[in-house]
């Protein structure tokens, strides 16, 4: 992969609108398609959780550089080939996709080590599509969900409650992003 460097500080101009959010999803789903396609493997599609509108806070940069060379190493150690690799980069965050030569289950337990590992890993958003389109879940590993950033309590709740604002969440995020990265 490229390697990157952007220690990019929050700017007005790098907000997004909803209609940004929902055409990088409708961009990177048209990606996730092709790649499968083409490559006929399990596919990594790896974004950053970061809520609110601007995307590329400070060391969000460092985090998504360390996070895909921690990706490509773990696999690297299980001897799970990436077959293609590619980035993107927008004011709607950073994109990897990683195809890689393994089962979707072995790719899956990769990424949920890195997303569990560390406080920066969860900040990570690493999904693994099978070739036939369908995601592999952390229940499909007999896992459980995800925890909230705030409160431990299932992410997903969180997030379709509104439970927290986007405020605390992206302060939550910055104090992660500092305690690994510094000021």
């Amino acid at each position: 992969m490229n390697q990157f460097n952007d220690s990019c500080p929050p700017d007005s101009r790098l907000a997004v609108e909803l209609a940004d959010m929902l055409n990088a999803r409708e961009r990177r789903v048209c990606t996730q398609r092709e790649l499968l396609a083409a490559w006929n493997c399990p596919l990594i599609s790896f974004t950053m959780n970061i809520p609110g509108p601007v995307k590329l806070l400070p060391h969000v940069t460092d985090a998504f550089q360390d996070g895909l060379k921690e990706v490509e190493g773990a696999l690297a150690r299980l001897e799970l080939n990436v077959v293609h690799g590619e980035m993107i980069r927008e004011k709607t965050g950073w994109e990897a996709f990683l195809s890689v030569d393994g089962t979707p289950e072995a790719v899956k337990a990769v990424t949920v080590a890195i997303e569990d590992g560390s406080a920066v890993g969860r900040l990570y958003d690493l999904d693994v599509i099978r070739p036939d389109g369908s995601k592999v879940s952390r229940e499909d590993l007999g896992l459980s969900g995800r925890k909230c950033l705030l409160c431990g309590q299932p992410a997903q709740e969180c997030a379709r409650s509104r439970r927290h604002s986007v405020r605390e969440l992206t302060e939550e995020i910055g104090r992660i992003l500092r305690g690994r990265y510094g000021a």
